[in-house]
C-alpha cells in the first residue's frame, strides 16, 4: 500500500472511531450561526452574517475582531492561555456573501463574559448548584445539560438526548435554538 492510500485509510479510521463518540459533528462548512461545545468545556463560535455591502471590507473586519479580543484577553488572561483566540475571518466561497468569524473560547465562562450572554455547560447537579431551575424529572444520574440564551445551532460534547425551551434536536444530533423562548436546555447523556 503506498503512502497516499495509507493516509486515506489511516484518515477514514480516525474519522469512524471520533464519530462513534455520539457529539453532533461540526460541518466543514458552516453557513448559520453556530456553537461547538467540547467535553473540556473549550467552545468554538461561528459568528456567521451577509457581509453584502460595497463599503465593506473583510480586512477591517478582521482587525476590528482580533482587537476587541486582544483588548479582552489583556484585561481577563492569567496564564498562557489566551481566554479568547481568534481562529479565522472569512467570506464562505458559496457566493452568499455571507462572511464567518470564528472564535475560539476557552471555557463556556470566558464565551460568557465575552458575549454578556448565558453558555453553560456540566452535569445537572452543577447546573442546579449555579442556580438553573430543572425540573426533578430532569434530574437523571449522569446525565449533562448545555444552557444558552443564545439563538444559534448547538453542537454538543455528549450525544444530545432531549431538548427544551423552544429548541430542537435534529437529525444530525446538533440542536437548533434559533427559535428557543427564552433559555434553550439541552440535556446529553
Amino acid at each position: 500500500m503506498n503512502k497516499r492510500n495509507w493516509t486515506a485509510v489511516c484518515a477514514f479510521l480516525c474519522a469512524l472511531l471520533l464519530t462513534g463518540c455520539g457529539q453532533a459533528k461540526v460541518p466543514d462548512v458552516v453557513d448559520t450561526p453556530s456553537l461547538a461545545v467540547d467535553k473540556d468545556g473549550t467552545v468554538t463560535s461561528y459568528l456567521v452574517d451577509v457581509f453584502d455591502k460595497e463599503y465593506y471590507n473583510i480586512d477591517g473586519l478582521a482587525a476590528m475582531v482580533s482587537e476587541e479580543a486582544a483588548a479582552y484577553n489583556a484585561q481577563k488572561q492569567s496564564g498562557e492561555t489566551e481566554p479568547v483566540f481568534v481562529e479565522k475571518v472569512e467570506e464562505l466561497e458559496d457566493g452568499s456573501g455571507k462572511v464567518v468569524v470564528v472564535l475560539k473560547y476557552d471555557s463556556t465562562d470566558t464565551f460568557s463574559d465575552y458575549n454578556n450572554g448565558v453558555l453553560f455547560y456540566g452535569t445537572i447537579a452543577q447546573a442546579q448548584e449555579e442556580g438553573y431551575e430543572l425540573e426533578a424529572a430532569d434530574a437523571e444520574d449522569g446525565q449533562y445539560v448545555l444552557i444558552t440564551d443564545q439563538k444559534v445551532k448547538l453542537y454538543c460534547p455528549r450525544k444530545a438526548v432531549r431538548a427544551g425551551g423552544g429548541a430542537v434536536l435534529e437529525e444530525d444530533g446538533s440542536v437548533d435554538a434559533s427559535a428557543a423562548e427564552n433559555m434553550a436546555y439541552v440535556f446529553m447523556k
